[in-house]
């Protein structure tokens, strides 16, 4: 039986490597930093002293750019050589365990420097090894074939140059052409690592990083001032900030500035987290390092505990990053608390609705946040803590509808009510009432608020009874009830009050009559199968001068009934209920009949 070994595609490999493994086209860039950084730290292991360097240039005219690439760090060994380029998958990084330890290197699977022929053709890589002081330039082509020879003895600083002759007609590449652009990718990739990025940009060299790689220290970053977190926040991410807080989790291992967001974002928005991992840029849109409710907030982050994927793009979603992420979510609780009460107030204000999320699932914060959390009352949006500070009892309804139903009376009846219906509300005031508070917060249904409608008398019961009786025989199709009542405001004609059981079966029949045939018939079983709604009520009020009018004038029961259907009709559409089709025939005959009256 014959062994044999699996051939490599070097050029599918290639297309694989810029067209599917990474997102980003740049991320040659990256891999260039990353062996560079990685060297430079296996260097400072034996030389802690030493003072590591990148340094990069655009070298040729614009129809033969070489793009070269020089650190300082350990170099290889023919050997390494051999191992470490030739083969494919292996790394000089070793295998480190990324869950349980930290890890001083970037990159790990061994596939970084063939990235470089997403541009490159030909890739030469001189390297001069601090262990033996030898030099070995190694020469890749992107047909597979290699060449390693010795450069003599020379006399050479231990370190790595890198000259990749640019292909002509990159497209999407215009950082190849352009130092400017060029410098501006060196710097997202490597604006927190350590070693100095320097490049010539126009004749003249600067250093890229020298000032945001402070950042990345958590020892230094604590003593930054103000003006220098917001304005490094603005130099990364390109927003203006005003408030921020550090973010630490447990193990202190992984770290960051949590900005906030100055403007009212969707909760369903894009999470924009940018994670550094070992100091080199990961993504600026990490969806799971932070808690979803975060969305309020762009974070910084430095970790070297989570581990990467292969393209070094985003992280394992393993038990370690859910761990993170649950204590970087506590660290933010505990930066929202020590926020002054002007910056809380003003991020609840911007943010209220992510808030009202956390808060609805968390006692313990809502506690903190719950006076400066803004409610839909009778008088528009208050904040809660003004609102306790009118009444001893806050009303609140389950839903919007059951706060149309009953907003008149409970203004005439001098209640404080707040409409519950709106996301997290309910829920955030079910937990307040629990709670030891000064202020009771009580649910009220609709049908509750019957009780503030005073009986007819006897006699009146007397005068009208009859045809109120008559009324509901005709009304019997609308599956609603109509009883005559006196309550304030005497302004109030009639108040339509259901329940939501009965909402249920309007919503039910409407979408029946808007349905085609086959759907409709699935809607008419759904009907059968459910028990009877309750029956509407639709109240008179005897003290509204419309209403007294009518029923003391010699009007026929069958004309009080029509300009009764109007004033049905006029509640529905009050209520911003939609009409169904009878209620539709109902307003049109009745507006017909009353211009057959005039």
């Amino acid at each position: 039986m014959y062994i044999n070994r699996f051939q490599v595609n070097l050029s599918g490999m290639i297309d694989i490597l810029s067209n599917h493994l990474y997102d980003e086209k740049d991320v040659y860039i990256r891999e260039l930093l990353q062996n560079a950084t990685d060297a430079i730290r296996a260097r400072k292991k034996i030389e802690p002293m030493i003072e590591g360097n990148i340094h990069v240039s655009l070298s040729g005219g614009d129809d033969a750019k070489t793009l070269i690439v020089e650190d300082n760090g350990i170099g290889l060994t023919e050997a390494e050589v051999h191992a470490f380029l030739a083969t494919i998958a292996n790394s000089s990084k070793g295998e480190k365990n990324f869950v349980n330890q930290a890890n001083d290197f970037i990159g790990r699977f061994g596939i970084g420097l063939l990235s470089c022929f997403i541009v490159s053709d030909e890739i030469v890589m001189i390297s001069t090894s601090q262990k033996e002081g030898t030099t070995t330039e190694w020469r890749g082509k992107a047909d597979g074939t290699y060449s390693v020879r010795k450069i003599g003895t020379l006399e050479r600083e231990p370190g790595t140059q890198v000259f990749l002759r640019l292909r002509e007609g990159l497209d999407g590449h215009e950082e190849c052409y352009d130092e400017s652009l060029l410098a501006e990718v060196l710097e997202k990739y490597g604006a927190s690592l350590e070693s100095a990025i320097t490049m010539e940009v126009h004749g003249e060299e600067r250093v890229i990083n020298d000032w945001t790689r402070t950042f990345a220290d958590k020892g230094a970053l604590v003593g930054k001032s103000r003006d220098e977190i917001l304005a490094f926040g603005e130099r990364v991410l390109d927003t203006h900030f005003e408030d921020y807080f550090l973010i630490e989790n447990e193990s202190a291992r992984t770290f960051g500035i949590a900005y906030i967001i100055p403007y009212t974002v969707q909760m369903n928005a894009v999470r924009r987290q940018t994670v550094f991992l070992n100091n080199m840029f990961v993504t600026s849109e990490a969806r799971d390092v932070v808690p979803d409710w975060a969305f309020f907030t762009h974070c910084v982050i430095w970790t070297d505990e989570l581990q990467p994927v292969a393209s070094r793009e985003s992280f394992y979603k393993n038990e370690r990053l859910k761990e993170v992420s649950t204590e970087l979510g506590e660290a933010l609780k505990t930066g929202i608390e020590m926020l002054s009460d002007e910056a809380l107030e003003k991020l609840l204000r911007t943010h209220y609705l992510g808030f009202k999320a956390l808060a609805s699932d968390d006692a313990k914060f809502l506690r903190l946040i719950y006076p400066y959390l803004p409610f839909r009352t009778l008088r528009g949006e208050e904040k809660l803590a003004d609102i306790m500070e009118q009444t001893d009892t806050i009303y609140y309804t389950y839903s919007v509808d059951d706060f149309r139903q009953i907003t008149d009376i409970a203004r005439a009846s001098g209640m404080t009510l707040i409409n519950g219906g709106y996301s997290y509300d309910t829920p955030i005031l079910q937990e307040l009432a629990s709670l030891d508070l000064a202020v009771s917060f009580v649910l009220i249904d609709p049908e509750d608020m019957t009780e503030k409608l005073m009986p007819v008398s006897a006699q009146e019961e007397a005068m009208y009874g009859v045809t109120i009786t008559d009324m509901n025989k005709r009304m019997a199709e609308f599956d609603v009830t109509v009883e005559m009542k006196h309550f304030e405001p005497a302004t109030l004609p009639v108040i339509f009050i259901h329940s939501a059981a009965t909402q249920s079966s309007r919503e039910l029949e409407r979408a029946k009559e808007e349905s085609n045939a086959v759907f409709s018939d699935i809607l008419a079983s759904i009907q059968q199968e459910q028990a009877p709604a309750p029956l509407a009520h639709l109240y008179l009020n005897l003290d509204n001068p419309l209403i007294k009018r009518l029923f003391t004038s010699n009007k026929t029961a069958e004309t009080l009934t029509v300009i009764v259907n109007v004033l049905y009709i006029q509640a529905l559409l009050l209520g911003h209920y939609p009409l169904k089709k009878a209620e539709m025939d109902l307003m049109n005959k009745n507006m017909i009949h009353i211009l057959e009256m005039l």
